[in-house]
C-alpha cells in the first residue's frame, strides 16, 4: 500500500516538473510564455517585463543633462 502511494507521488512529481503547466503566462491573452528569452508574446505582441534592464523612455532630469 505504502508503496503504490509513494509510487503515484513520484509519477506526479516527475510530470509537473516536465509538463509545466505553472508557467508565466501572457497577461493579454494568457497563452503560456514559451521562451523565456523572447521579450514578446507570440499571439498578441504583449512585451514582458525584462528584469535588470532599464526604461530608457524615463530618463531623469539629471541623467538628461549629463548627454
Amino acid at each position: 500500500m505504502l508503496g503504490t502511494a509513494l509510487a503515484c507521488l513520484l509519477l506526479v512529481v516527475v510530470a509537473l516538473k516536465y509538463l509545466k503547466p505553472f508557467g508565466q503566462r501572457c497577461p493579454e491573452c494568457n497563452q503560456r510564455r514559451e521562451d523565456i528569452e523572447m521579450p514578446l508574446c507570440v499571439n498578441c505582441g504583449w512585451i514582458y517585463e525584462v528584469p535588470g534592464e532599464d526604461d530608457e523612455d524615463y530618463i531623469d532630469a539629471e541623467e538628461e543633462s549629463r548627454f
